[in-house]
């Protein structure tokens, strides 16, 4: 398991997106329906969200529903079910999946991090899988924060191997007003723990995005991710849409 203090995670922000900032970007990406998950709980909460990504080339869609509720101010707990269409036209139930949040820090804290513990079951007897993945964000004034996420998956079951799976995740955000925040986000799909993959095995998605609050009770989120090493179709559409109760 992977853990940062405050400067390794400020480091590792900036290091993101030095690298993506330096890049040129392609018009290739893959289905991604995942986010750069705030490592925050706030008491009380409780909301639905509905999430879709569209591969436009394809035709090919990923969608997920969660539900999400707090115990407390530090314990959070999520469920997912996701679904897709592959360019065939072929729909299927993918996945669900089990979280649980688990903040470590206090609300007055410019530096805030905790854990995230994911349980999924998947279909046609693919394997079981396993997450223990940590989550940091930094507050650097009133308008910019960043965020990181380090996502460690294992296997279990069906013909699973042993290995450890690494993702990486990191967001930029600017609240440009009250009700409108814009982002800068990047997602890695690095390859196996104990075997980094090299560069043109790996997965990397960079793309804008924005958080709109309608009214106090709902959020849009809309955003484009395109990939930087050809790993997967052009481009993906996301949009979000999310409701507190």
């Amino acid at each position: 398991m992977i853990f940062l203090n405050k400067q390794m995670t400020i480091r590792l922000i900036t290091a993101y997106f030095c690298l993506a900032a330096g890049l040129t970007l392609s018009t290739a990406s893959w289905g991604n329906t995942a986010g750069v998950f705030p490592p925050v709980v706030n008491e009380g909460h409780r909301s639905m969200q509905y999430r879709i990504t569209i591969d436009p080339d394809s035709g090919a869609w990923g969608t997920r529903l969660h539900y999400q509720q707090s115990l407390d101010d530090s314990v959070m707990l999520r469920g997912i079910i996701h679904g897709s269409k592959n360019a065939l036209g072929h729909s299927t139930f993918d996945f669900a999946q089990a979280e649980l949040f688990w903040d470590l820090g206090d609300d007055s804290d410019k530096f805030r991090h905790g854990f995230r513990f994911d349980a999924r079951v998947q279909n046609r007897s693919k394997p079981s899988l396993f997450s223990a993945n940590y989550g940091a964000r930094y507050q650097f004034n009133d308008t910019w924060h960043g965020r990181v996420a380090i996502l460690n998956t294992r296997a279990f079951g069906g013909d699973a191997d042993n290995d450890i799976r690494l993702q990486a995740r990191a967001l930029i955000g600017f609240r440009a007003t009250s009700t409108l925040s814009l982002n800068v986000e990047h997602y890695s799909q690095l390859g196996k723990l104990e075997h980094i993959a090299a560069w043109n095995e790996q997965r990397h998605q960079f793309g804008p995005s924005f958080n709109f609050r309608i009214d106090p009770g709902w959020t849009v989120y809309g955003g484009v991710l395109s990939s930087l090493n050809d790993r997967s179709p052009d481009v993906v559409y996301r949009l979000w849409l999310t409701k507190a109760f």
